[in-house]
């Protein structure tokens, strides 16, 4: 079995067995514990990375609750050239210290069409640039002072801002804890260190020779993956360089598996991701892939071209932390020479590799609502407002039908007197209800459960969009819902001859006109109010003093003039129902243009 069908399944009989899965982790835990008290020096080391991955979490949540929507917009400014966009997701990462989070967010402007593939690419790259910033900063501040006196600070005022502060200003209150919390990690991973110096050496996983070091990479990669944090692997490296755990070189190789198993967290995000995320991953693999083969394959004339660089700018001969940092970055910035002159290339051949499976997809599946897109409010709302387009334009083409108009003649151009009036079959048209349950409230569903999901921080004009986003959404389902009420009227008078067939032609006409111009001018949020009801108003004025006159002079029955004018009003509440979705002025608008 494939190891996504695998860990599909995994998660499957998790999910059917929750007790089953905590008694798992409970065991684990217990063990663990074990493990951890009987070797109280182990502890410190474990509770110091522990403690660094929670501080990277907390800096993580609050740079989102206080980016809100400004990182998408920044974001899509940032990415109109290759130079920029590289430059932005170097500053970006360097801010927030965390590539992964760099990496699923790109992922997830991608997937939802606020950002191209060769952007995306750029920012990438500019990604695995601004990590290394990690290193320095380690490397010159982490290890040499004491981190925990500035700690206690950070975490008391964090504390407090988060009991004391309003929601909207909570995020500098879990920027503070973040910072408090990685600073006491670094200091408890030195500690833990400096107590098993004489007893731990990591030098002893593999030989000192040139044919050991891939084992040392794949060291760097599976380190990674567990602590998921490139940070966190680079961070047990130089601390085992400085106290002497490990060898120089061997750090080096160690440094390029902790880029490597940074793929790893691409990859999971790709995982039922849509196909615009999973090219973004594959860009992210090839060039973390062959950064690294070229870093090894060069390691000795990168290790020197540390050395001479480091004389040049006063870092001292014996510094092995900073000289691992600046190789760091250099082999890092040397994948972005190699790489970009080929980013349009390697966007053209993973388009080939992973065309769009849009065209296979069911007709009532949501394209746009992947996982990745909850990462960031800009991304959510973005894939929210396509996804409800497309029910708009499935429900346009519904209520033609509830019409008896073909959507070609009413919404393809504007709908004329003689396609109204055209010979109808009623059994050419489906029910209403029938194609509603098809192809309106599965992808309604799949809408709502989005919407569920959606926990990410929003700046107040996104939460507006969004209320008014969902509330046309749910007058257009109304509307649809009056349309088959309207469509059974009209199938029972179809004949040519019959009493109401020339009052429904126009109450058709009518509504078809507001349909093709709400069609028409909906992209652009400018319908008239005036202009959408306008048909419908004037033909039901007109057919309310016509079918009086008709009754009295008998051409028409009470029953049949009841139904006339019931109809009218059915088709008056359809167009109170679709205004709202034009009425509303929208305040957030994700697109630079």
């Amino acid at each position: 079995m494939p190891f996504a069908a695998q860990l599909g399944h995994w998660r499957k009989h998790a999910h059917t067995h929750p007790a089953f899965t905590t008694r798992l982790v409970i065991i684990g835990l217990i063990a663990a514990t074990a493990v951890l008290m009987s070797y109280l020096d182990l502890a410190t080391l474990a509770a110091g990375l522990g403690l660094f991955l929670w501080g990277m979490q907390y800096l993580e949540k609050g740079i989102k609750q206080l980016s809100g929507g400004k990182l998408g917009r920044w974001l899509q400014q940032a990415t109109r050239t290759r130079p920029r966009a590289i430059l932005f997701g170097a500053a970006t990462t360097a801010t927030v210290q965390s590539s992964s989070l760099m990496t699923l967010l790109s992922m997830s402007f991608v997937s939802a069409g606020l950002v191209t593939l060769p952007a995306g690419i750029a920012l990438l790259f500019g990604a695995n640039l601004g990590t290394t910033t990690g290193a320095w900063l380690m490397a010159t501040f982490g290890l040499s002072f004491d981190l925990a006196r500035y700690a206690m600070p950070f975490l008391a005022a964090g504390l407090l801002g988060a009991r004391l502060l309003p929601k909207s200003l909570r995020g500098y209150a879990h920027l503070l804890m973040g910072i408090g919390l990685l600073f006491l990690g670094i200091d408890f991973m030195k500690l833990g260190f400096s107590a098993w110096q004489d007893s731990l050496s990591l030098a002893g996983l593999a030989g000192t020779q040139f044919w050991h070091w891939p084992l040392y990479v794949l060291f760097g990669v599976i380190a990674t993956v567990v602590m998921q944090s490139s940070h966190a692997t680079l961070l047990i490296i130089l601390t085992a360089l400085a106290s002497g755990q490990l060898d120089y070189l061997p750090a080096l190789a160690v440094a390029v598996g902790a880029n490597v198993g940074t793929t790893v967290t691409a990859l999971l995000g790709a995982l039922g991701a849509s196909t615009a995320a999973q090219r973004l991953a594959g860009a992210h693999i090839v060039f973390n892939l062959l950064t690294a083969g070229v870093a090894l394959t060069l390691l000795l004339p990168l290790a020197w071209l540390v050395d001479f660089s480091s004389t040049l700018i006063g870092i001292d001969a014996d510094a092995w932390p900073l000289k691992l940092a600046l190789f760091h970055t250099l082999f890092n910035v040397l994948g972005i020479v190699l790489m970009l002159p080929f980013i349009t290339p390697l966007a053209k051949w993973l388009e080939r590799l992973l065309p769009s499976p849009a065209h296979h997809l069911d007709r009532a599946q949501a394209r746009y609502l992947d996982a990745s897109a909850l990462q960031h409010s800009d991304t959510a709302l973005s894939a929210l407002d396509q996804e409800c387009r497309r029910l708009e334009r499935r429900a346009y083409h519904l209520l033609c039908n509830a019409l008896l108009i073909h959507s070609a003649d009413a919404l393809g151009h504007l709908p004329t007197r003689e396609k109204v009036e055209q010979a109808i079959d009623s059994q050419h048209w489906p029910a209403v209800n029938e194609r509603y349950h098809e192809r309106i409230k599965p992808l309604l569903s799949e809408i709502l459960a989005f919407y569920a999901r959606l926990e990410v921080p929003m700046a107040d004009d996104q939460q507006a969009y969004l209320e008014a986003r969902l509330q046309q959404t749910f007058r257009l389902v109304e509307a649809v819902r009056f349309g088959e009420v309207l469509q059974r009227s009209l199938l029972r008078h179809t004949a040519p001859d019959s009493p109401l067939r020339e009052g429904h032609d126009a109450l058709r006409l009518a509504l078809a006109k507001g349909l093709n111009y709400l069609n028409r001018r909906s992209e652009e949020n400018t319908v008239s109010t005036s202009t959408l009801a306008e048909p419908i108003y004037t033909a039901s004025q007109f057919w309310q003093e016509e079918t009086a006159r008709r009754l009295r002079q008998q051409r028409l029955t009470p029953a049949q003039a009841s139904t006339l004018m019931n109809d009218f009003h059915q088709a008056s509440r359809l167009i109170d129902a679709l205004m709202p979705s034009m009425a509303s002025e929208w305040q957030y608008h994700p697109s630079p243009d």
